[in-house]
């Protein structure tokens, strides 16, 4: 049962060829199923692809910011600095890293558990069920995943120098 809204963001100009269409569609949990271009901006389709898979907090609150009318362009909105990380060849080498090194802890477990107890009936999460199950992680565990992450940053900095790592400002 789907409880997610595609989410889509359509300027293309009939008359002048211009703009974009860009769908992005969510399965019941926030995962990305696909995403869908058309456009005359020129875009990296392996960039796309890379989003496949992802959960759409990956994405900075696109999704509810979108719907706020906080971001009118989403392309544009992809392109800027804060997600070039998930361009990266190796990012997703890096959340799989991520997943494997979490599965088994305790407070991992439990947050996993109640989400599949809550997808039992054929229902996905919503975003506040999402937060609330966020809230049943270990502070170490949000502290690991945040270290590691800046760790990917810092390994990563030739690619990534539009990124503010804390303690670096001197290095």
């Amino acid at each position: 049962m789907k409880n997610r809204q595609d989410l889509v963001c359509d300027n293309l100009n009939d008359e002048t060829n211009q703009g974009h269409f860009i769908r992005f569609s969510f399965n019941s949990i926030g995962l990305i199923d696909s995403v869908t271009y058309i456009g005359s901006e020129e875009i990296i389709l392996q960039s796309l692809w890379s989003f496949v898979g992802l959960h759409e907090n990956y994405l900075n609150s696109l999704t509810s910011r979108f719907d706020k009318g906080i971001i009118p362009n989403v392309v544009e909105f992809l392109s800027e600095n804060w997600a070039m990380a998930l361009y990266h060849e190796w990012f997703g080498d890096f959340c799989l890293r991520m997943r494997q090194s979490i599965k088994g802890l305790r407070d991992v477990q439990l947050v996993l558990s109640k989400a599949f107890e809550t997808t039992q009936n054929g229902e996905g999460i919503t975003r506040d069920q999402f937060r609330d199950l966020r809230k049943l992680l270990d502070p170490k565990t949000v502290k690991m995943i945040e270290d590691e992450t800046l760790e990917f940053i810092k390994v990563n900095m030739n690619h990534l120098p539009m990124y503010y790592i804390p303690g670096e400002e001197f290095a």
